[in-house]
């Protein structure tokens, strides 16, 4: 199982971490990893939203590249309309974390009712979802039709309007009609189409890869980084971490500019840290996860 998840996440991260500053998709993965919290009394975990923005505050300071949703979140603070072209690579370890689709389906929307209310992004984090269940569920050899057949399934059992009455996400009819729409023509396809499949690492993984999978290099510290938290994931998944392990300065947390004008300082979120350079333009710092660069 650890090696099943591995390669798989090693293949959907890889071309983020060919150097010693890591792409923005590896980015989203730790901070996703690092908001995961263990239930106390069942297998699986939830995902933290209180943390996992006190992460993206900090987060705003070192991202290693643009995104139209993240810049609207960090300007606007308000969910937005437009697709999600990072999606599986902040609710990858939400998925992995959880045994029961139910619960990782409806944790990973929590991620993306941060940044999006997009019907494409919502219907493609269930087939997301879908696939990889399947994927560490099924007992019998990779099947298309049998995944399209339980994803199909997923998509018509699911209720968006039951989602957002629980978590009081507001919407007009315009909305859920739209969405209705987006899923008829879903269901009427096949799911698992080559466009599809493309569109996503996950897929490609899972569908082309997993059998014949030969790894690119990446670059040296981040191979124990992606060991350690594939190790992680799966002690969640399996129900072995204590969650009292986990727990975080939750007071409020101050800018992360103000710890920069020190050598070495100890971050409630990034841990203990060490700067090496700074200059009139930036500061690039390191922790046990790698290099960071914040413009200054």
């Amino acid at each position: 199982m650890l090696s099943k998840m591995y390669n798989l996440i090693k293949y959907c991260y890889e071309d983020s971490i060919t150097n010693q500053f890591a792409g923005i998709e590896f980015q989203l993965f730790l901070i996703s990893s690092k908001s995961l919290v263990p239930y106390e009394d069942r297998l699986g975990c939830m995902f933290d939203r209180v943390r996992y923005r006190k992460e993206l505050e900090v987060f705003k300071y070192y991202k290693s590249a643009n995104d139209n949703l993240l810049d609207n979140y960090f300007e606007n603070k308000k969910i937005s309309s437009l697709e999600d072209n990072l999606l599986e690579y902040k609710i990858l370890p939400i998925i992995l974390s959880n045994t029961v689709y139910e619960i990782s389906i409806e944790e990973a929307l929590k991620n993306i009712f941060i940044f999006t209310n997009n019907q494409i992004t919502v219907l493609d984090s269930i087939i997301i979802s879908s696939a990889i269940y399947e994927y560490f569920n099924s007992s019998i050899p990779l099947d298309i039709d049998n995944y399209n057949v339980n994803t199909k399934n997923r998509l018509i059992e699911f209720s968006l309007k039951d989602l957002f009455n629980k978590y009081n996400i507001e919407a007009n009819n315009n909305y859920f009609i739209n969405f209705e729409k987006e899923r008829i023509k879903l269901i009427e396809k096949n799911i698992f189409s080559d466009d599809r499949i493309f569109k996503f690492k996950a897929l490609q993984f899972i569908f082309n890869e997993s059998n014949t999978y030969q790894s690119k290099d990446i670059y040296k510290g981040y191979e124990s980084v992606l060991n350690n938290f594939a190790s992680y994931i799966l002690k969640i998944r399996k129900g072995i971490l204590n969650p009292e392990k986990l727990k975080y300065q939750k007071d409020i947390i101050p800018d992360l500019k103000e710890y920069l004008h020190n050598t070495d300082f100890n971050h409630p979120l990034l841990g203990k840290c060490t700067v090496f350079k700074r200059n009139d333009n930036e500061v690039v710092f390191k922790n046990k996860l790698g290099l960071y660069r914040v413009k200054i």
